[in-house]
């Protein structure tokens, strides 16, 4: 296996943001299998330790291509680009301050009335959002919009950091 190539290659998979993850997943076992490092403990050290990197590299890559931000990030890292770098922070008004609002929204809701139907309603709501922006990625990547296309995933960055948050504090409300 060529550590060096893309990780949709590796995979078998068209180099798309669109990722049928049925067969993503089918290859990984496939593949974690073939290469797994207990199959080379007879092995030289050599063989032991290239069968080690090439796990890594199958994690590594199934991880990216698992999630969708991670999957966005590593499409334009490939077009040479960096979506994240600490100089690129430009964001519409409206957008951060939506963000704004749905960050207070969130501290607010260990003291509301109903803290889990809060939740709830915040949760459907950050997914329909990270389901747009997933949706305008796709189409800007599509057509070689690389600037929208970065706009765009530094968008869902926020809104699955937020999601990230508010599962922390349903899980200390439940705690």
């Amino acid at each position: 296996m060529d550590i060096s190539q893309d990780y949709f290659s590796c995979y078998g998979l068209p180099c798309d943001f669109a990722v049928d993850l049925a067969v993503l997943r089918q290859s990984h076992r496939r593949l974690q299998q073939q290469h797994h490092p207990d199959r080379f403990v007879s092995q030289p050290d050599s063989e032991q330790r290239r069968a080690v990197q090439i796990t890594a590299y199958l994690n590594q890559a199934y991880a990216t291509l698992l999630e969708p931000l991670k999957r966005g990030i590593y499409l334009l890292q490939l077009q040479g680009m960096d979506p994240l770098a600490p100089n690129n922070t430009q964001m519409p008004m409206d957008f951060l301050l939506q963000q704004i609002e749905l960050r207070e929204s969130l501290e607010d809701m260990p003291r509301a009335q109903d803290p889990e139907a809060e939740i709830d309603v915040m949760a459907s709501r950050l997914q329909l959002q990270a389901s747009q922006l997933e949706n305008e990625f796709a189409q800007a990547y599509g057509s070689s919009d690389f600037e929208i296309a970065e706009k765009t995933v530094r968008k869902l960055q926020f809104i699955v950091k937020l999601q990230q948050q508010l599962d922390a504090l349903e899980g200390a409300l439940l705690d």
